[in-house]
């Protein structure tokens, strides 16, 4: 691609300076989302980062694309001119081994085609029971507390645990709370660190860091392995319809064969860490809203109620798309999207928004900006779900993402919107939701979560 008239050059592409030795490293690695939106409302839908020394070869500058339409180009194009083989896609991969979010090309196709079946908005049906079950059981369990104020991210971890650990390996895992819980922020520790490492050491150096990333590694494996075991026992007594039976009855589309055990370990633990967390992330955030909001609490309990008082059932409740209940916990996801960005990389040279941009430049796409872009979100920082009440939802396709866009879109978005419908019908059918704190403090890494407790009553009504 040559640059003409009409194309500016990739230098002109306005952004911040940051400092001589490190460019903006420190900045985004203290306050990445302060760094990111203040610079979309300095410069504009498309902004330059420098990370690295000002001059030589670990210098490197990443592109951050806000605007829909960008967003749009990026998403839809990727497997075509843009890629995944970023810096933290390499980690995460470095972390898991292959698996559908962390391979490109032929070896994605055919297992997208093996795992797409598995989350169809029918298939995720099936699970509405156990759903169902395990939010009765969240319930149940803080009615029974002396002390009626609760970590309402704790519970939410808890109750998404209980769903996806039945749901794929149809067992308990209660025993395995806290072993998780604690090696899934360091999992997240470990990929952000080895993302923004300059320059990139190779795994074999012993650092803190490599050393830290490979022991969370290890545990990872070897907790997946567990849970698998378990999972084969209980196949043998009945309990076989689970995610992870239907991945050892599949075939390869292309060879026919089956998937080898690791295959199979490698995609049980890329969809436990991700289901777990964001469907987890997007019920404390949206509950923590709607506690802060009495007025649309209301409302959505007295929806609830007459959807019931009309002979509805709570299932129908959860899986309809147009409640205000939807529409609260949509809400929730645009102010807090569990993965607040990710990342793309160029394939070939191109244009972007009016810029030449060179084969190999790295392209943030980040939902936390785009679903505050003004042009679309009046007022974005206010908690209003009748932004995704009926015709009020003509926006462009790509100002909201938070479960990402085009072909990689996320296999889980159904799994996680209805296990969260379902909690939320159960917890405002008999209950009240009193947050007691004004703003959830966040740590962010290569995904936003709470960094101290999320203080929650859950009154009876």
């Amino acid at each position: 691609m040559s640059v003409t008239q009409d194309i500016l050059p990739f230098d002109r592409i306005p952004g911040p300076e940051g400092n001589v030795l490190s460019g903006l490293l420190p900045q985004f690695n203290s306050d990445p989302l302060g760094l990111l939106t203040e610079s979309f409302r300095r410069y504009g839908d498309l902004v330059a980062y420098r990370f690295g020394p000002k001059l030589g070869p670990l210098k490197k500058t990443i592109i951050a694309a806000y605007h829909p339409d960008l967003v749009h180009q990026l998403l839809m194009e990727t497997e075509r001119t843009f890629g995944r083989d970023s810096d933290g896609f390499r980690a995460t991969h470095d972390l898991v081994g292959d698996g559908l979010m962390t391979t490109e090309g032929s070896y994605w196709r055919r297992r997208r085609h093996v795992l797409q079946p598995l989350f169809t908005p029918k298939r995720v049906a099936h699970y509405t029971d156990l759903m169902a079950a395990e939010a009765e059981r969240i319930l149940e369990e803080q009615d029974r507390r002396v002390d009626q104020r609760l970590d309402l991210h704790h519970a939410m971890m808890r109750y998404s645990l209980r769903v996806v650990g039945r749901a794929l390996f149809g067992t308990e895992l209660d025993d395995v709370e806290g072993e998780l819980h604690e090696l899934i922020p360091k999992a997240n520790r470990g990929i952000m660190a080895r993302t923004t490492q300059i320059p990139k050491l190779p795994l074999t150096v012993p650092t803190p860091t490599n050393r830290m990333f490979l022991r969370t590694r290890e545990g990872l494996y070897d907790l997946i392995t567990r849970i698998i075991e378990r999972s084969s026992a209980a196949e043998t007594t009945g309990n076989a319809d689970t995610i992870v039976s239907r991945l050892r009855a599949a075939r390869d589309p292309e060879t026919g064969e089956p998937l080898t055990e690791q295959e199979i370990r490698n995609e049980a633990l890329l969809l436990f860490i991700a289901g777990h967390e964001t469907t987890a992330m997007g019920l404390t955030f949206g509950l923590h809203q709607i506690g802060r909001h009495p007025e649309v609490q209301r409302e959505i309990a007295a929806e609830i109620d007459a959807h019931h008082a009309e002979g509805g059932t709570a299932a129908e409740y959860a899986q309809n798309r147009e409640t205000l209940g939807r529409a609260a916990l949509s809400e929730g996801l645009r102010l807090f999207p569990s993965v607040h960005m990710t990342e793309r990389v160029a394939r070939v040279d191109l244009e972007l928004g009016g810029y030449h941009i060179p084969a190999g430049t790295s392209v943030f796409v980040v939902p936390w900006v785009t679903h505050r872009h003004p042009e679309f979100w009046p007022d974005p920082e206010r908690f209003d779900p009748t932004r995704f009440v009926g015709g009020k939802r003509d926006r462009p396709k790509y100002s909201y993402l938070p479960f990402g866009g085009g072909p990689r879109v996320c296999i889980g978005e159904h799994f996680a919107l209805l296990a969260s419908g379902v909690l939320l019908e159960a917890l405002l059918r008999r209950h009240r939701i009193v947050s007691h704190d004004e703003r959830i403090s966040m740590k962010v890494l290569n995904s936003i979560r709470p960094d101290k407790e999320v203080w929650t009553t859950f009154e009876k009504r």
